[in-house]
């Protein structure tokens, strides 16, 4: 079911958009210069918000080398240290004062982990509306898992006052862990189409490629954090098989950009180390973190995401937006859009030979290639772009407001 057909079935809020300027406190663990998808797309989020005449400001993590208060692309951005004997209890606490001190409209966290926790507190602290964003499939579940993971998840239950669902994935994981349905909102990540589109001729892909320093032949791209559950070391082995094949398809790597500082990597969810075998092997490129992401996936012809869990990757939804076919497990939402064979291929999680037959079909087929990607290019303008992600919370924030104010909370 497409984002379209969830709205159309009443997942969406029809609020309308806020009658007058917001102050928006969004709290997220990482935030520029540390660079995911998730802090590029509160970034997109947060500037045209500002462009609508919001105020945005930032509560996040303060990693070594990072000052604790900065202005970053007119979004003010405040740093809480979390180091010490208290650790992550001290990021809460200290983001809720924070919070405390901001006194914003509307508090939006991004994860049901530390962040959401921290906006809990700083919602019983000021009264304002709190909405929660979880980022992935499985954040919940593992809450569950914890010292007192039901009484916490049930707290957050009553605290939060809508919680933004990205993928069906997730919202079927809330509701089978007894979180209250009339709270969700079905708003999915979306994608810039003016900064990510296709090449108007494949002639000028030849051209991007010798700017570049990039070699001919069929490009595949991963583009992500060394994270386990982004499942590298299961492509790498995959690609064994796909260049004994192709020996003139490559395989290109861009990490994230994790720097903080002082040497400093920021790291969230278990890192992996990936054997040198693997990424030593031919055909393979490692090129670090990229700056240009939309000239490196317009120089290239497949997208790879073999994640085993994700909430809705923002770099595929930048590869579809730029026209490219992609790979991706079927997990989370990747199935609400991708239709296999039509718009994108799918494979099973960790399942090396469905991935195998994946890239391989993509790396002997130009007209395969061109069909999926130019059909994935479509479903992304149609259904995600970035504006229709950032009304959508608009509207949810303002609804709250509107309630808050009738309520007798000063909003």
């Amino acid at each position: 079911m497409s984002p379209r057909d969830l709205s159309e079935a009443g997942a969406v809020s029809n609020a309308v958009a806020p009658a007058r300027p917001l102050n928006i406190c969004m709290v997220i663990s990482s935030y520029h210069p540390i660079v995911g998808g998730a802090e590029k797309q509160v970034a997109q989020l947060a500037r045209l918000m500002i462009d609508d005449g919001h105020r945005v400001q930032i509560v996040t993590r303060r990693y070594p080398g990072l000052a604790a208060r900065e202005e970053i692309d007119g979004v003010q951005v405040s740093r809480i240290p979390n180091s010490g004997p208290l650790g992550s209890l001290g990021f809460i606490l200290g983001a809720a004062r924070e919070i405390r001190r901001l006194q914003p409209d509307v508090i939006h966290c991004h994860s049901l982990f530390s962040p959401a926790l921290a906006g809990a507190l700083g919602r019983g602290l000021t009264r304002r509306p709190l909405l929660a964003k979880p980022m992935c499939g499985g954040e919940a579940s593992a809450i569950m898992r914890k010292p007192l993971g039901r009484r916490r998840l049930s707290y957050l239950g009553r605290a939060v006052d809508r919680f933004v669902v990205i993928s069906r994935e997730i919202e079927q994981e809330l509701l089978d862990l007894g979180l209250p349905g009339e709270k969700f909102r079905f708003i999915p990540n979306g994608v810039d189409g003016r900064r990510f589109y296709p090449l108007e001729h494949p002639v000028k892909r030849e051209e991007l490629r010798l700017r570049l320093g990039l070699p001919s032949g069929v490009l595949f791209l991963f583009a992500g954090r060394m994270a386990a559950q982004k499942r590298l070391p299961l492509l790498l082995e995959a690609w064994k098989s796909v260049r004994a094949d192709h020996p003139q398809a490559t395989l290109l790597i861009a990490g994230a950009n994790r720097a903080s500082g002082e040497g400093y990597e920021a790291t969230f969810g278990e890192g992996e180390a990936i054997p040198a075998a693997l990424l030593e092997q031919p055909g393979i490129r490692m090129l670090g973190h990229v700056e240009d992401m939309p000239d490196l996936l317009r120089a290239c012809d497949v997208f790879v995401l073999p994640s085993a869990r994700e909430g809705l990757s923002n770099a595929l939804l930048e590869a579809c937006a730029t026209g490219l076919a992609t790979v991706t497990a079927r997990t989370g939402g990747a199935m609400d859009f991708v239709v296999d064979g039509q718009n994108g291929l799918l494979f099973s999680v960790d399942d090396r030979d469905e991935l195998v037959a994946a890239l391989g079909a993509l790396a002997a087929d130009e007209d395969l290639r061109n069909r999926l990607g130019a059909a994935a290019q479509r479903t992304v303008a149609e259904d995600y772009d970035i504006r229709r992600t950032a009304s959508g919370l608009l509207a949810e924030y303002a609804e709250l407001v509107t309630q808050a104010t009738a309520g007798g909370s000063h909003a």
